[in-house]
């Protein structure tokens, strides 16, 4: 069975990737893949634009959203926030605040 670009097995449905010219699933399924299939339906391409730079200002410029705070350590007033998906997608994401002043990190309570 083929969905989009990924083919599953059609006995119990699991992800087949291919290996030595052959996809093989634990339940016993198997097919043989020509180049053609292989090229087709899990050929990756590589960067769009290897030639990118990545901009570097200084070791004290944060790229991160700020907000005002007042950190517990060292009373500094600015902070800088990011949200992780630290559990189960089905939860909430976890924020986290660094202080801007002493490098202080702690997750946010809402």
């Amino acid at each position: 069975m083929v969905f989009g670009d990924m083919e599953f097995c059609p006995n119990c449905g699991k992800m087949l990737m291919p290996k030595k010219g052959m996809i093989k699933c634990g339940c016993g399924y198997e097919k043989s893949l020509t180049d053609d299939d292989i090229e087709e339906q899990y050929h990756m391409e590589g960067e769009k634009k290897p030639d990118a730079k990545v901009i570097v200002l200084d070791k004290d410029s944060v790229l991160l959203p700020s907000k005002e705070i007042t950190c517990y350590k060292c009373g500094g007033t600015k902070g800088y926030w990011w949200t992780v998906q630290t559990r189960s997608a089905d939860e909430a994401p976890t924020n986290f605040i660094r202080c801007a002043k002493c490098g202080n990190t702690w997750r946010s309570s809402n």
